[in-house]
């Protein structure tokens, strides 16, 4: 006899089967959390980012500047991401400054990945 667990959308609660079928929820509690955790933490590390073309960059960019709305940038620098919030003040060569709350940004227009 198993569980029907159909309801979930998570196909590792789906697929899970306590240890010879214990009677008491309580027990295999643990173990479901547990699989449920590391099946969120390899959903999260799975996600693709995908770049926004260059042209669609630039219209944002362009707009933002335009209306003084502020967005938030995530771009690569070095070996990491960086997320930042903030407004566009300048376009210099082939960079954008983007003002922040505490800090001033000069990032290559190549690096962004995303806006919104």
């Amino acid at each position: 006899m198993s569980v029907d667990r159909s309801y979930s959308p998570y196909e590792v609660i789906r697929a899970y089967h306590d240890r010879g079928m214990m009677k008491w929820g309580a027990f295999a509690t643990g173990e479901l959390t547990k699989a449920q955790n590391s099946f969120e933490k390899e959903k999260k590390e799975d996600k693709v980012i995908q770049t926004l073309p260059h042209h669609l960059v630039l219209h944002l960019l362009n707009q933002s500047f335009s209306n003084q709305v502020q967005i938030k940038v995530k771009y690569q620098s070095k070996d990491k991401l960086t997320e930042i919030y903030g407004f566009v003040s300048e376009f210099i060569n082939n960079q954008v400054r983007v003002k922040s709350t505490d800090k001033i940004y000069l990032i290559s227009i190549e690096q962004i990945i995303n806006i919104s």
